[in-house]
This record gives C-alpha cells, sequence and structure tokens, in this order.
C-alpha cells in the first residue's frame, strides 16, 4: 500500500531531501581510487494503463471524458511524447523512481535511486528528450548525508542511459541542468558552488569569464551572470552567443551605463524565452522588463517595470503569454518570431493567469474558474470548474483529480490532491 504525506510534511521531507541528495559544504565531488560514482537503476517495464477511478467525475478539460490515471506523485514534466515524473517510495518499492508514461498510459521504464534525490528535469540530447536523474551515496536509514552526487541521462523512450554518472557538487537547482549546493531550512537556504552541465555529454560547462555564475539553462544553452552582464553560451563547444551589452535593448536603455540581470521569478522565463531585467546604477530596483529569445538574444517584447510574471511558450504557434502583469492585472500574449503584439486582457473581470499552454490553447484560471483560451486571439474557448491541466504533450493533457470541496482555485493549478489523470483523443 502506498502511503501519502499531507502537504507541509511534503514540504518537510522536500528540504531534508535536497541536504541528504546534496554533498555538504566542502565535500569532495571527486571520486575516491577505485570507488564507483552513485549510479541509478534503469528499469525496462510493461505495465498497462491504470483507468481512471470512480472519485473521477464529471469533463475535464476541453469537455473530455477521462482517459487513464497516471502514478506519478508530483507535477510530471515531458519531453518526446512521454510523461517522466516521480513515483515515491512504497512498501514494496524502498527507492525512489523516475518514471516514463507514455501518452496511451502504459509505464514503459523507471530508473529506481536513492529516496533522498528527488530532484529531476528533462533536456535534449543532440536532439533525443532525455530524463536527467540524481544519485548519491547519502543514507536516511543511517542519517548519512550524501559526499558525492551525480547526474545521469536516460532516453525518455526506453530509459536506456545517454550519459553519466557526472559528479557534481548538489541537488538540482535550475532552471535547467544546474547543480549546486545547498542547505535549505523551512525560511530558505544560503547557495554555495553551482556547476551548469553540457546537455550533450555531462560534463561542465567552463563560465565564459572567470567568477561568472550559472543562471540558466535549456537543451543546450546556458545563460551566465557577473557584474551586471547576462551572457548566452553554447553548452556544447562553449562558444559565447551573445551578451546583454550587445543585444537590442528596451526603450529608455540604448545608451548609458545599465546593468542587466535574469529576472528572479520562477516563472519569468520559460524554454527559449528568457526575462530579463535591465536597470540604471542608483534606481533602486526599478527598470525595464524584457522577454528576449534564449539562443539568438533576440528582443521580442518590453513589458515596462513589472518584477513578477509568468511566462509560458506555445512551440506550435510561435507564441509566448505572460500573465501576472501589472500586479496580476494584465495578461499579454505576443508572436515570438515578430514580436508583434496579439492580444492584452486588462478588462478587470478576473485577473486572468495561464500556467500551461498546448497545442494552440492556454489553460489557467479567472475569477476562481478554470479556463481555456485561444493563444493567438485571447478569445475564450471554455471555462469551468474542471481540474487545470498541470502537464501535457502529443494531444493528451494530465490534470490533478479533483480537489476536495471547498479548495481555492489555486489549489488547482499547483498540482495538490492524491493523483493525475489524462484527458484526451489519445
Amino acid at each position: 500500500m502506498r502511503h501519502r504525506g499531507i502537504r507541509y510534511v511534503a514540504v518537510l521531507a522536500t528540504s531534508a531531501a535536497l541536504t541528504a541528495c546534496g554533498g555538504g559544504l566542502g565535500s569532495d565531488t571527486g571520486t575516491p581510487s577505485g570507488d564507483a560514482l552513485p549510479t541509478p537503476t534503469p528499469v525496462a517495464l510493461s505495465a498497462p494503463a491504470t483507468p481512471p477511478s470512480s472519485d473521477v467525475r464529471g469533463p475535464g478539460p476541453d469537455a473530455e471524458t477521462p482517459r487513464w490515471r497516471a502514478p506519478f506523485d508530483d507535477v510530471p514534466r515531458t519531453g518526446g511524447g512521454m510523461f517522466v515524473g516521480l513515483v515515491f517510495p512504497t512498501d514494496d518499492q524502498a527507492d525512489l523512481s523516475i518514471t516514463g508514461v507514455a501518452t496511451d498510459g502504459s509505464t514503459r521504464w523507471a530508473v529506481r535511486t536513492n529516496p533522498s534525490c528527488i530532484g529531476y528535469g528533462v533536456t535534449s540530447v543532440a536532439g533525443t528528450a532525455a530524463a536527467v536523474v540524481l544519485a548519491s551515496d547519502a543514507d536516511n536509514r543511517e542519517g548519512k548525508i550524501a559526499t558525492r552526487t551525480t547526474a545521469n541521462a536516460y532516453d525518455v523512450r526506453d530509459g536506456s542511459r545517454l550519459w553519466g554518472p557526472s559528479p557534481v557538487p548538489g541537488p538540482m537547482l535550475g532552471p535547467g541542468l544546474i547543480f549546486g549546493r545547498a542547505t535549505p531550512s523551512i525560511v530558505g537556504g544560503a547557495q554555495g558552488e553551482r556547476v551548469m552541465l553540457a546537455a550533450h555529454s555531462g560534463a561542465p560547462v567552463p563560465p565564459p569569464v572567470e567568477d561568472a555564475v550559472p543562471l540558466y539553462e535549456h537543451h543546450g544553452t546556458g545563460l551566465f551572470g557577473r557584474g551586471g552582464t547576462v551572457t548566452a553560451v553554447d553548452t556544447a563547444t562553449g562558444a559565447v552567443l551573445w551578451d546583454s551589452g550587445t543585444l537590442q535593448a528596451p526603450p529608455g536603455f540604448s545608451e548609458g551605463p545599465r546593468g542587466v540581470r535574469l529576472l528572479d521569478a520562477a516563472t519569468a522565463s520559460a524554454g527559449d524565452v528568457v526575462a530579463l531585467r535591465w536597470t540604471r546604477p542608483g534606481d533602486d530596483g526599478t527598470g525595464e522588463t524584457a522577454l528576449h529569445e534564449l539562443g539568438s538574444g533576440r528582443l521580442i517584447a518590453a513589458l515596462g517595470d513589472q518584477p513578477e510574471l509568468r511566462t509560458a511558450v506555445d512551440r506550435k504557434t510561435g507564441t509566448v503569454v505572460v500573465s501576472g502583469l501589472d500586479q496580476y492585472r494584465t495578461a499579454r500574449a505576443f508572436d515570438i518570431g515578430t514580436g508583434t503584439e496579439l492580444w492584452r486582457d486588462d478588462d478587470g473581470v478576473g485577473a486572468l493567469e495561464i500556467t500551461l499552454v498546448h497545442e494552440g490553447t492556454g489553460y489557467g484560471t479567472r475569477a476562481g474558474r478554470s479556463v481555456a483560451v485561444d493563444v493567438r486571439t485571447g478569445d475564450t474557448l471554455s471555462d469551468g470548474d474542471w481540474p487545470v491541466p498541470v502537464a501535457s504533450t502529443s494531444g493528451v493533457l494530465l490534470a490533478p483529480l479533483p480537489p476536495p470541496p471547498g479548495a481555492a482555485p489555486s489549489e488547482r493549478t499547483a498540482g495538490n490532491g492524491p493523483g493525475y489523470v489524462a484527458y484526451g483523443l489519445r
């Protein structure tokens, strides 16, 4: 029987797990002579889809009926037409599993790893979607924290190894393949050394200049920051793609001294669209936020003085949707290729927040109700009380099971609940 803790217990467990999986400050991430690096074990599986349980009632997004129930214990990631997510240890399986599930609901593979290593991600290894899984020599039963941690990449289609084990100084900090030491606590934690890995090989990426800090990585392109300058590199070759000193700046920042950094908000950048914060020396934090294309640095849109926002990218239609503007009163959408504003939602009839986009449709909430909109026009396609999807791939949407009566709308988008159910035509 699987045991699930309530939410605050999960938060505490996550903090403890990060400490256990990451090497302590000053620990050596090298390998002693004759001692193998921690390496997770992939297992090929062939488990059929699990039908949705009887507690799934009513239609889901787009009036779809539920197709199958997912095995995940947290919001999964997607890549290569697969869902990849965590399955916590059970009475019958003591290890943590990073599991690959196809769009028909069948479980194809699992990588078993130390239960302390809950961090994982999805990247692209020379065009192949890959799950990146951590392993360490921690032992929760004996209270031993990790002295060595590794990252390992597996093909999302069958779980076969693509690279690794690659030594890293601690858990996956992100965004992307950024790892580091952390000392998390209930009120936050300090961070030490950070390392970015190359998506194609798992090798450490040298910074473009001394003391530059890894900020962001996505599918082989990385951002480093130092002294008010952001620099993009190709992580496979180390070549500098651009730096903020040569970019087209938002209005008012074309000349004179300026500082540029990656916007701190965790949801501000998504995929290959990044949010940069442009400031003047002595401006006390005021400035301009702009969206830029990760690979080229090209300016997509200047957003004004917006310190917080949520960005969602739909590559199928070439659209980026930005929510949370003007203190969560405005949402805007832009064509990524031209920078043209496609629509703006600021009519005051409930704040629109888009949390997921998929094949031309944006899903989120407005005024306490779930909503689906056309990302190119902003037109409302449907609204209701269905759970907002949290992951999608190849025409299949994954949503949390309906929350208990009286739960807040934001809990639906956070993926709270006892499990996930798939909707879609496949």
